[in-house]
């Protein structure tokens, strides 16, 4: 028997398919971009593109396991959110401001995730 997906578990899921997408188009910006849109964060290019990279693997992985409703891909995206937490808590605990932005993002997904958990409990 096909299960299908929750609304709950599609929105995330497509809510983090979204932030890969603006990862890989973040790894090619232009310029004008460039001024606009990012505050410069002194670190190494190269360096900055392999946690790019290996950011948007992860989503990619975390969102396939949740899409498929598995129980690895639940916990990996607690995991995930949890991290940023934490290093957002460090950021605003340091006055780090740049970290600190993603506290309100990691809260409000925790919030959200943690309510899906029924999907992902298989009844034998």
């Amino acid at each position: 028997m096909i299960t299908k997906r929750p609304l709950l578990v599609t929105f995330i899921g497509d809510l983090n398919l979204f932030n890969a997408f603006l990862l890989i188009i973040s790894l090619f910006p232009t310029p004008k971009f460039l001024e606009q849109y990012i505050t410069v964060i002194p670190i190494c290019d190269l360096k900055d593109f392999i946690i790019r990279i290996l950011m948007i693997i992860s989503l990619l992985i975390i969102s396939y396991g949740f899409f498929k409703l598995k129980k690895w891909g639940y916990w990996l995206m607690i995991g995930y959110n949890l991290f940023f937490l934490v290093i957002s808590i460090i950021g605003l605990l340091t006055k780090n401001n740049q970290l600190g932005n993603y506290f309100i993002g990691s809260l409000l997904a925790l919030i959200v995730t943690f309510p899906s958990k029924q999907y992902f409990i298989k009844i034998i």
